[in-house]
């Protein structure tokens, strides 16, 4: 489906190739994204984390592939008819996520009310750092109410799932998206609960930067390591 008019222009050249989620841009490479950078924990923390990637994997990816087609729809009047006009295979897609097995998510996300009260700029945007060699995809981005821009990843959360700081993620995204020119106001993290979606309160731009620049240094010193014997 075509970007928005409305929305930000994409970066061009850049694309990400599946299922390594590599990026390119032209001819150049980039080593990592900023998940990449971020996700930098314990042995024993990526331990849980992957004895776990059956469950909230494909929840995670449901619940973005649901906001990507609820966000591009030329009207976001979502009712329980899914009446409104767009691309046929579109609704047929996002009708067949409502109808599976994390609809307890999606139909809560999709509806809150937040979304007749902001203007979206941005859904599963690329974007790219040249001098750093970072990329990755940011899942929205929106003006608010006080005309603030705000940059804001989705997390989905089980039953008794417990929010985190996602600063150094934004604040990583936001970086990136300096370099071209993009700059936004804060960062946000969008909860999607089975029977409810909040949003967090505002990371500032100066609490997101920071946080990356830490994120950062540690991916450094721990990609200088020497290898083990």
């Amino acid at each position: 489906m075509p970007t928005p008019t409305t929305w930000l222009p994409p970066i061009a050249g850049l694309h990400r190739r599946d299922p390594e989620h590599r990026y390119w841009l032209g001819d150049v490479e980039f080593p990592v994204s900023v998940t990449g950078v971020t996700g930098v924990k314990s042995d024993y923390a990526m331990s849980r984390i992957e004895a776990t990637r059956a469950t909230w994997g494909p929840r995670g990816n449901s619940c973005h592939r649901a906001l990507e087609l609820f966000l591009q729809l030329p009207s976001r009047d979502i009712d329980d008819g899914m009446t409104v006009a767009a691309d046929r295979s579109v609704l047929l897609e996002l009708a067949g996520l409502l109808q599976g097995d994390y609809d307890a998510w999606i139909q809560p996300l999709i509806t809150h009310e937040r979304w007749n009260a902001i203007n979206v700029i941005a859904s599963e945007r690329p974007t790219c750092c040249l001098r750093r060699k970072v990329a990755g995809t940011f899942d929205t981005a929106y003006i608010d109410e006080s005309g603030r821009r705000i940059l804001a990843d989705l997390k989905s959360l089980g039953e008794n799932g417990s929010t985190y700081s996602t600063a150094a993620q934004l604040g990583g995204y936001m970086a990136l998206e300096a370099t071209w020119g993009n700059h936004y106001h804060a960062g946000q993290t969008i909860w999607a609960r089975p029977g409810s979606t909040t949003f967090s309160p505002l990371y500032s731009r100066q609490e997101c930067l920071l946080a990356w620049a830490g994120a950062w240094a540690t991916w450094k010193a721990r990609a200088a390591e020497p290898a083990p014997f």
